[in-house]
């Protein structure tokens, strides 16, 4: 099952080059964008662009290797005596640590450093240092790397912009994350620090539309209150931006939306004026205001009490519409089941779902609500009513086996569904301890590694491999699998074998009960003409009991999504990877080739190549693509994906796509908007926790702990975070490599094949 609450909505929407007008005036609406980079030529400042330099083409030329990171050039330059470190600016005092720190140039910058570059040298009509040059593109390691070197945080430009308004205008998340950490919360910077204009970092985040930003400042208690000199808070900002996700932490956070501006405007004008008031009442609705901003009434208090009558509403027009079925005539009976089920979710949708607590920018939905579990309890409850009350009483004595067997799955699917609805999936919670949280981004950064794929932004935790952030439990979950609507849980480490069992009872379940609802017709022994069905024991169940008859149908309509479920989850294990990884792989050979220069999805900015301390050149390779051409920015292109229809939505759900995005690759047909010669890594052959079908599933069944007995390895979930992985004991809650496929030891074949031989033994 496809998680489909991980299509989250996208945070930041504002380019990652700042807005600055030519004469720096920061005033909103009046800012272009800036981008010094010509198309020819990513380096920032290259090919002439700065034309005081023409009369010294000595330091022209210095300049030019400063902002491709020639270090070579620099190099040979410097200790030939033709630049001197200390004097090497242009008439504006833009120096070549200016022009290697908005280059991204680490390697330059460091060298520079090293020769006695004046960190603090102040340029260009802004006056900013080469610090404020960095932050202004988003450069965390550059920045960080100044900060270590005598960079001062709290120097403002000319603007009165410092560290903390820059880093916000670059809409880079992870250097608005490691300067709170490092300068904000060491008490360097005030979070409220107001620019001359009377603007806090909050209102320029909110400004731009930038949510992961505005979401992260909150955090550290950013006030909502304060107001610039136009009487604009951030949420009259956010107005104007209309981001909802960003109007959505505001409110939530209690800003006034009723406060008005100099111009006694509130925020209810502003959305009517800029054409947002459809993002506004959307984020008021969120937060339980009505579109005139007064509290809505909720008709339950309790968010748990909501649930409560969410999960068993289904249980009600269940019964009511195999009921209504059954007994009435069925030109009479849909038209008020229709009518029934409309009024059910209209009921849910207005008077539950607004009762349910929400976190962040998640809003209550029916696919994250006890319903569908509900929907699946309610078919269990009726499924065991008939049975117990009428099929029993009839066929216990000619089928007591398979009546006994039916009784046996009917009380593990039960109690596995209660053990899955409130198992724990295996999860990371949050950090609140900031030493920790400091050391945690040091690590990461000395690694080049600070990015959304290694931070996770919500739990302030370095993300293992193969974990995902979950709303639901407001956590990491290690190996994340998917979100299970069925069982109102999050499927991961913990709780994913005791998931695979539940699925294979049901389907089990259904097959035994179909067996004894067939022999309970043969004993009605009912006569009459069915049409398709002829005279058999089917035509004698839809006469005799048509209320049996239509749950066994509804019964076999569940078994066909649960196979699909069942073979796409076994293959999911032969192929040693989670359903997440899966759409993963499946969305990335669909994804049309984006432009590197406009998106950088991960916030990575690792300079060009950065080589950590613990991996060697070849192994560091990857992290030199994301390099300083690449301009961070959420900013989309056209090559949106398309809505899905209603077939598509419910083939993710069953898994279906994921079947037929398998056989797709198995027999080389090329994907949609895909050639041959662009797709010549398999999808299958890309999977790099696959070590082999039988090591899979060893991995997968077996428990990790080689002294416990070999049943209990099967059927035991793991108790704590560890499990096997490439036949070794790792350790999820600190997974960071995977091991490597290709080199696995003797002594790793021979514990993977010990309890092969054991079972073996067994059969």
């Amino acid at each position: 099952m496809e998680d489909n609450s991980e299509q989250a909505s996208v945070s930041s929407q504002a380019s990652m080059r700042p807005l600055v007008s030519d004469n720096g005036d920061r005033e909103a609406g009046a800012g272009v964008e800036v981008n010094i980079a010509n198309d020819n030529d990513t380096s920032v400042g290259v090919d002439g662009e700065n034309g005081n330099e023409d009369d010294d083409p000595i330091l022209s030329k210095y300049h030019n290797a400063c902002q491709r990171g020639d270090l070579e050039v620099v190099r040979e330059m410097i200790h030939g005596g033709q630049v001197n470190v200390s004097s090497d600016a242009d008439r504006e005092g833009v120096t070549g640590l200016h022009w290697a720190a908005i280059n991204n140039r680490l390697n330059v910058v460091d060298f520079l450093v090293r020769e006695g570059a004046n960190v603090e040298s102040k340029a260009g009509a802004l006056e900013a240092t080469p610090l404020h040059w960095a932050a202004r593109y988003g450069f965390v390691y550059v920045v960080d790397y100044l900060l270590q070197h005598g960079a001062s945080a709290t120097t403002t430009d000319k603007q009165g912009f410092n560290l903390l308004h820059l880093s916000v205008n670059s809409s880079n998340i992870m250097l608005v994350v490691y300067v709170l950490f490092f300068v904000v919360s060491k008490g360097i910077i005030d979070i409220d620090y107001v620019d001359p204009k009377g603007r806090t970092a909050l209102l320029w985040a909110a400004y731009q539309g930038d949510s992961l930003t505005v979401a992260a400042l909150i955090k550290f208690n950013a006030s909502v209150k304060i107001a610039d000199e136009g009487g604009f808070t951030p949420l009259h900002w956010g107005t104007v931006k209309g981001q909802p996700h960003v109007l959505k932490y505001l409110i939530q956070d209690g800003a006034d939306f009723f406060q008005k501006t100099n111009d006694n405007k509130d925020c209810f004008v502003i959305a009517e004026e800029m054409s947002n008031t459809h993002s506004f009442q959307e984020a008021l609705r969120h937060n339980n205001f009505d579109k005139n901003g007064y509290p809505i009434n909720k008709l339950v208090k309790r968010d748990d009490h909501a649930k409560i009558i969410t999960f068993l509403i289904p249980l009600l027009v269940l019964g009511f519409a195999f009921f209504g079925l059954s007994h009435l005539h069925i030109l009479f009976a849909l038209p008020v089941i229709i009518l029934l089920l409309l009024a059910s979710n209209k009921f849910i949708k207005s008077f539950l779902l607004p009762s349910y607590e929400t976190k962040g920018t998640n809003s209550a939905s029916l696919l994250k609500s006890p319903l569908i579990a509900g929907i699946l309890f309610g078919s269990i409850f009726w499924l065991a009513f008939v049975w117990i009350l009428r099929i029993l009483p009839y066929t216990f004595t000619k089928r007591p086996l398979g009546n006994l067997t039916f009784c046996a799955i009917l009380c593990f699917v039960c109690y596995s569904l209660f053990l899955l609805a409130f198992s724990d999936p295996g999860h990371i919670g949050s950090e609140n301890d900031h030493e920790k949280i400091r050391e945690t981004i040091s690590n990461l950064l000395k690694e080049g590694k600070f990015d959304t794929r290694s931070f996770c932004l919500e739990t302030w935790v370095r993300k293992p491999l193969r974990s995902k952030y979950s709303y639901l439990n407001d956590a990491l979950i290690l190996r994340f699998d998917h979100y299970c609507p069925w069982i109102y849980n999050d499927v991961g480490l913990k709780n994913h074998k005791l998931f695979i069992f539940f699925i294979l009872a049901l389907e089990l379940g259904i097959f035994s009960f179909v067996k004894v609802c067939l022999k309970y017709f043969d004993e009605l022994d009912m006569d009459g003409d069915c049409f398709i069905l002829g005279d058999d024991d089917l035509c004698s169940g839809l006469i005799g009991d048509r209320f049996t008859f239509l749950i066994m149908t509804w019964a076999c309509i569940q078994a066909v999504w649960i196979f699909s479920l069942v073979i796409v989850q076994l293959f999911q294990i032969t192929k040693g990877l989670t359903n997440s990884e899966l759409n993963a792989l499946i969305r990335e050979g669909r994804r049309v080739d984006i432009d590197s220069q406009t998106h950088n999805e991960f916030f990575n900015t690792v300079p060009e190549g950065f080589i950590n301390n613990k991996d060697t050149e070849e192994e560091a390779a990857p992290l030199v693509r994301n390099n300083t051409n690449e301009r961070i920015s959420t900013t989309f292109s056209g090559n949106l994906p398309k809505p899905r229809t209603c077939m598509g939505m419910i083939c993710a759900v069953t898994g279906l796509h994921q079947c037929v995005a398998i056989i797709k690759d198995t027999f080389g047909i090329a994907r949609h908007g895909s050639s041959r010669s662009t797709n010549t890594r398999s999808l299958l052959s890309s999977i790099s926790t696959d070590y082999g079908w039988r090591r899979n599933w060893c991995d997968f069944w077996l428990l990790s702990d080689t002294n416990t007995p070999l049943w209990k390895r099967i059927f035991f979930s793991p108790p704590s975070t560890k499990a096997l992985l490439n036949g070794k004991e790792a350790d999820y809650a600190t997974l960071y490599e995977v091991p490597n496929k290709n080199h696995g030891s003797v002594s790793q074949l021979q514990e993977l094949q010990d309890p092969l031989s054991e079972i073996d033994d067994m059969v």
